[in-house]
């Protein structure tokens, strides 16, 4: 188990296969109160950190599997999370609903990974929190940071005092923003990603990347990040001079570069963020609907 100390108070927690899907890293505060951001480190360390520390609270940044996936194993803490998440944590149906209809191929493929492979289970919350509520843990003052876009109700967690951001699924992986559910937004995503950099963090945790410290690499990768959106919009139209349909879009695989198997997931997420970025760019005045399908007009610039 990896533990990185970054203060007295604050831990960093990898969880395993370096924190990568279908883990995450967490953020361990040890105070007055303690808490664990996040239950998706792996049963192993969690069966650690259940046995070697107390823990009051479970943070739980936003509902999907690979962050509440062991909730469970908390009985005796509080589990926590924005109020606009708590639905889907409480039920592995609501979840699945923001995946997308139950009848489609793909989202029976997600079912069955979630329900028999990954085995979530259904979650109580016991406190639902909004934007700017504060964990006053002892020494250490915990903040919400409302930040949707992945999900409707996705949180950073900030210490303004030591400048040190736990930034979820704003995770700075050089993939960039996912935002494959029904539930997320580009544009809030956009907003978020603005919103947290505007803090100036001087060290940043994310749940799939690591630690990554210094104002000046932060913002950078902020801006690598962000451009991420960008870059996808410009491809898109580039791809759009010419009508196409949608399908002949999500085959370009202008999100994922290839298809991971099972194709059918990552193919239905394409098409999932393909339509948001359609639907903005046709909001924009950049594209415009055909009989056929989607068509760039000229000269247009993101």
């Amino acid at each position: 188990m990896k533990w990185v100390e970054l203060t007295d108070n604050i831990f960093f927690i990898e969880g395993q296969n370096n924190g990568r899907y279908p883990f995450s890293n967490s953020l361990f505060i040890n105070d007055e109160s303690t808490v664990l951001i996040d239950t998706g480190l792996g049963k192993n360390v969690l069966e650690r950190i259940i046995r070697e520390k107390r823990v009051d609270l479970v943070i739980n940044s936003h509902c999907h599997e690979d962050h509440i996936n062991y909730n469970y194993l908390f009985k005796d803490a509080k589990i926590c999370c924005h109020k606009l998440d708590a639905p889907a944590i409480r039920s592995v149906d609501e979840l699945l609903n923001r995946y997308g209809p139950q009848e489609n191929e793909a989202v029976k493929a997600i079912e069955i990974f979630i329900r028999e492979i990954f085995e979530l289970r259904e979650s109580r919350v016991d406190v639902e929190f909004e934007d700017n509520y504060v964990f006053d843990l002892g020494n250490v003052k915990l903040k919400v940071i409302y930040t949707p876009g992945h999900s409707i109700g996705h949180c950073c967690f900030y210490v303004p005092d030591e400048k040190i951001l736990f930034l979820s699924d704003i995770d700075l992986t050089s993939f960039g923003p996912w935002y494959g559910c029904l539930d997320s937004d580009i544009d809030h995503f956009i907003d978020s990603i603005n919103k947290v950099k505007s803090l100036r963090p001087e060290i940043v945790i994310t749940s799939h990347k690591g630690i990554i410290t210094g104002n000046d690499a932060i913002e950078v990768k902020f801006n690598e990040y962000l451009d991420k959106i960008f870059e996808r919009d410009r491809k898109l139209l580039g791809f759009l001079r010419e009508e196409r349909t949608i399908d002949e879009i999500v085959n370009k695989a202008i999100i994922y570069g290839q298809f991971p198997e099972p194709k059918v997931v990552f193919k239905y997420f394409e098409r999932i963020m393909i339509e948001k970025h359609l639907h903005r760019l046709i909001r924009k005045g950049f594209v415009f609907k055909t009989k056929k399908g989607f068509k760039a007009l000229k000269k247009s610039e993101v």
